[in-house]
């Protein structure tokens, strides 16, 4: 789950999805948006690569590197990137684009955030809990936040469920502040 990102990723992000449904290549997609992110992900990664002494031959070779399986095509995605200075895009488009694969798939994902790290048959549980209320596959990412004291909070896409005892006794505090009828 992302922070803030740029909707130009989105934008990209969306491109290289139909592409990719016209190529029926997911996967190579899937593998090459990975290797974007890798080559995009620190800030001096991006002017390394957009500097002026880097040629377009040793920037090829450089995501040649990185992602092997390389297509023309999804080379020329980097070329893009490179030329129109965007490289510092990869993160957005990769974060972006797994959401849009994800939801081509059919797969939703929880960001759970719990007070205590989740044993794995929790975990697996809440997983098939999760998919009943959804009716799609879910992929639970979770995460400990020892504030929230208990319980969990679910996020899934735009959707919260907060029932952390913090939340709880919050709304208990607020209900005994209310003055009597």
């Amino acid at each position: 789950m992302a922070g803030t990102r740029d909707v130009a990723g989105r934008r990209y992000a969306a491109a290289v999805l139909e592409i990719a449904r016209q190529e029926r290549n997911l996967d190579s997609w899937v593998e090459a948006v990975e290797g974007l992110e890798a080559l995009t992900s620190q800030p001096a990664f991006v002017a390394g690569l957009q500097g002026d002494g880097m040629t377009d031959e040793r920037f090829q070779a450089i995501v040649r590197r990185v992602v092997p399986g390389v297509t023309p095509v999804q080379l020329n995605l980097f070329r893009l990137l490179r030329r129109k200075a965007r490289l510092g895009l990869g993160p957005d488009i990769a974060s972006f684009f797994r959401e849009l694969v994800d939801e081509e798939r059919g797969i939703a994902r929880a960001l759970v955030t719990s007070a205590v790290a989740l044993e794995p048959d929790r975990r697996a549980a809440l997983e098939r809990r999760l998919a009943e209320q959804t009716g799609r596959q879910v992929t639970v990412e979770t995460q400990v936040d020892p504030s929230i004291l208990g319980g969990l909070i679910v996020r899934i896409g735009d959707r919260l469920v907060d029932g952390s005892t913090r939340a709880r006794l919050r709304a208990l505090r607020a209900q005994l502040e209310r003055p009597a009828l």
